[in-house]
């Protein structure tokens, strides 16, 4: 097993000849109503239970053990098979996030049989891949049937700096590399350049061969602190050349996209999308998951309530972040594993807030969760409930 050594396109080096990329960043990473508590922190609990329906489950803790040994993880990306392939049912990426640090936010491979239990599969080093450009964030995991190849897409944040400034954004770059067994992976090739923009969690699916589409959130100039969002489309025939992004047609209503996992379902023929979505006049730090449905994969059906709010788990009191899923065969049952975060540290003026982040997993079914989100709910938090040091770090754009 070997990383995946960076290969950035001539053509980026040459826009970015008007300044120099440094080395490695210091900043810290990227139905019933029911009433909500917030609590001293700014996080929030729930005072009567989220998931009652007996075939709608519930969300489980779930464990990974990471290479820098904090077991704190974020953005999972799933590929799922109907029988192992290479060793493995279940394939995920995700990276490290130990309280917030993107020092080592690199994309990490695990697998499983039945998505309850990971580990890292034999012959595989994690991490997959690093940089000294910025950091890392955001993989997705496809799978190329034609190739028979796993396809791993993830996110360079490339920053500059001068002195003791702060670091700077100046780009975010979407890489590809791929496997053939998901132990040796290629050398990464940059296929989409964002200059400029925060464009975040690109979100790859294949219909056929020749129809790849890849979803992203544009947050402009703020990231984070953003007030505005979108989500743009971009497609290819072979999901290596893309087109210039296209703003989908999805709306919210009183929140904003901020990140998000979309998969092409064959027994529908239609797309389903988990979206981390926060509250308007917040920012990203308080986001709950919604769920999103479309045929055509522009034009987005959204529902009244979301699949996961912020505080439904104890784990998630500060938020609900990128999470992934895969339907069984059948198109009834699926599993979603999800990512957030709690606050167990607030600090002050000498020393950073701590969030710990971790993962779930939830076993329910479609029509069980459909309904669940088509029934409306009171807000899932008070728009006075994120304390200022998130809205700080969210400013600093230093969440992942």
């Amino acid at each position: 097993m070997w990383s995946v050594p960076h290969h950035a396109p001539t053509q980026f080096s040459l826009v970015l000849g008007a300044f120099a990329v440094m080395g490695a960043t210091l900043a810290i990473g990227c139905s019933g109503d029911r009433m909500l508590q917030p609590m001293s922190d700014g996080d929030i609990v729930l005072t009567t239970p989220e998931f009652t329906a007996a075939s709608l489950g519930h969300p489980v803790p779930l464990d990974f053990s990471t290479y820098e040994k904090s077991n704190q993880v974020v953005h999972p990306s799933v590929v799922t098979f109907p029988s192992d392939w290479h060793g493995r049912r279940v394939w995920l990426a995700l990276t490290p996030y130990p309280n917030s640090d993107s020092h080592v936010e690199n994309p990490s491979l695990y697998g499983s049989e039945s998505g309850d239990e990971f580990s890292v599969p034999t012959g595989v080093t994690n991490p997959i891949a690093r940089t000294s450009h910025g950091y890392l964030s955001d993989p997705d995991l496809a799978y190329d049937p034609s190739a028979d190849e796993l396809r791993m897409y993830y996110r360079e944040v490339v920053e500059s700096r001068r002195g003791r400034e702060k670091p700077k954004h100046r780009a975010d770059i979407v890489y590809l590399t791929r496997s053939k067994d998901g132990l040796n992976w290629s050398p990464a090739q940059a296929v989409v350049t964002d200059m400029g923009r925060f464009v975040v969690s690109p979100a790859v699916a294949r219909q056929s061969d020749a129809d790849w589409k890849m979803w992203a959130v544009d947050a402009g100039h703020k990231g984070c602190a953003a007030r505005h969002t979108q989500i743009v489309l971009r497609r290819s025939m072979d999901g290596v050349a893309w087109s210039a992004p296209t703003p989908v047609a999805f709306t919210q209503p009183g929140y904003l996209p901020w990140h998000l996992d979309v998969q092409y379902v064959p027994a529908f023929n239609a797309y389903w999308a988990l979206v981390a979505a926060y509250p308007q006049g917040l920012s990203c730090t308080a986001s709950s998951l919604f769920l999103a449905t479309s045929i055509d994969g522009m034009h987005w059906t959204t529902y009244a309530s979301p699949a996961v709010p912020r505080g439904a788990m104890a784990q998630f009191s500060a938020n609900v972040y990128r999470s992934t899923f895969a339907f069984e065969p059948d198109g009834d049952a699926l599993t979603i594993w999800l990512t957030g975060a709690t606050t167990v540290k607030r600090g002050n003026h000498r020393k950073p807030p701590e969030l710990r982040w971790s993962a779930a997993v939830w076993h329910t079914h479609r029509e069980a969760l459909l309904e669940h989100v088509r029934t409306v709910r009171k807000s899932s938090a008070p728009v006075d409930s994120e304390p200022s040091f998130l809205r700080r770090l969210a400013t600093e754009n230093v969440l992942p």
